[in-house]
């Protein structure tokens, strides 16, 4: 009963992960969820009195899963969300493994906000779902020119580099985009006569 449990709660969580092409998708975590709940049964089934060090390890073999999520691009590290649902879903798992059903659910409903949550400031681009955006445009080039570039008041400049010699300005932003706009930016971009090459990330 316990593991259907699990599986049940866990089911929607992995669905949304996949649905999203996000690092570690619908299997992953319903094994781990049914795996660290199965050990928590044997955990408290065997060893009555002090069932902790085998809740610990899962856990703790967790953490070096949930790592596995993580993509480094450049600079910038992706994943921390996806690697942090892993092992929330494995603690919902033990938690449902030793018979705690009242914390199960309060854990799966802050997990559920906090993945709609998320979701939302993905849909208006703040936070971490800005993109960086990296440009090479022709030089000469004003100062107002290269802002209208990108879209006004949500780009932030992090580095200008002048090439005299080639005439070119290579430029590196954050852009809080939405992610149905994303295609209008390239088009913008493509279509700009100064814009010699660009990158999204």
């Amino acid at each position: 009963v316990r593991l259907l449990i699990v599986f049940l709660l866990t089911f929607g969580i992995g669905l949304e992960r996949q649905l999203r092409r996000k690092p570690v998708g619908f299997g992953t975590f319903i094994f781990v969820s049914t795996g660290a709940c199965a050990l928590a049964i044997l955990a408290v089934d065997l060893d009555d009195q002090n069932p902790l060090p085998l809740l610990g390890g899962v856990i703790t073999g967790i953490g070096f899963l949930g790592a596995g999520a993580l993509i480094r691009s450049n600079d910038r590290v992706f994943g921390f969300t996806t690697a942090a649902l892993v092992w929330a879903m494995a603690a919902l798992g033990v938690a449902a493994g030793a018979g705690l059903y009242y914390l199960t659910f309060v854990n799966y409903g802050i997990v559920w906000a906090v993945v709609i949550t998320d979701r939302y400031l993905e849909s208006k681009g703040f936070g971490s779902h800005a993109k960086v955006v990296r440009l090479t445009v022709a030089n000469p080039i004003r100062a107002d020119e290269l802002d209208a570039l990108l879209p006004r008041g949500r780009a932030e400049f992090e580095k200008v580099r002048i090439d005299k010699e080639a005439h070119l300005v290579s430029v590196t932003a954050q852009v809080r985009v939405k992610p149905g706009d994303v295609e209008d930016l390239l088009e913008a971009l493509r279509r700009n006569e100064k814009v010699r090459a660009f990158e999204i990330e």
